[in-house]
């Protein structure tokens, strides 16, 4: 009746983990959990439909995920632990199987800048302007930024606080202490520390 009020149904928002999974951008594989999973795939708008993360069956994964450009992609494994940090890509990050990463680790697969002062003259300005229209990252130009892979092989553990740059591969089973800067390929099976990252010793008998 006229005065009372009208109950009124209203949708809840997607998150934007459910909107990228909608749309087929992100892929969560059974059984994980993603409390504190955060993808953000940049420039802001449509992810053009092609699967750009993908995690595994039976995983725990948290921790921010930022696709810079349409050539950024991760992919994870089964079983695997991420318990937080940031995860960046413009060249691909790959994780194994039965991988752990404790919190605040930083994976980054490009130098975000050029070295060189005239090729990176215009980022701020640039990345202001997208700012400015909501739309992150739109007018930054990653030509002139160096960028490689990171590759983490399966049963890796990785410490907290590491970081690992760009073009590194981790090997089976090898074990990054925590605090390190891995800026070396690190061998399978063998224990390495330190920033820069070195070897400490075999893992294997």
């Amino acid at each position: 009746m006229f005065g009372k009020n009208k109950k009124v149904d209203s949708v809840k928002p997607l998150t934007p983990l459910q909107r990228y999974v909608q749309e087929g951008a992100v892929i969560v594989g059974s059984r994980t959990i993603t409390d504190g999973f955060v993808p953000e795939i940049r420039p802001a708008g449509s992810p053009s439909g092609k699967s750009r993360i993908v995690i595994g069956e039976d995983c725990v994964v948290a921790g921010a995920f930022i696709l810079e450009n349409d050539g950024g992609k991760v992919r994870i494994g089964n079983r695997t632990f991420i318990g937080g940090g940031r995860f960046i890509s413009i060249a691909g990050i790959e994780i194994g199987d039965d991988v752990m990463f404790s919190w605040g680790c930083t994976l980054m697969d490009n130098d975000a800048h050029s070295l060189d002062w005239q090729q990176r003259v215009n980022d701020v300005a640039d990345w202001k302007r997208g700012l400015d229209e909501k739309k992150i990252g739109a007018y930054k130009n990653w030509e002139a930024v160096d960028s490689a892979p990171i590759v983490v092989g399966n049963r890796a553990w990785i410490g907290f606080n590491v970081i690992i740059l760009k073009g590194i591969t981790i090997g089976e089973g090898a074990v990054v202490a925590a605090g390190s800067v891995v800026t070396k390929d690190v061998a399978p099976y063998t224990l390495v520390a330190g920033n820069p990252a070195r070897y400490i010793k075999d893992l294997q008998k």
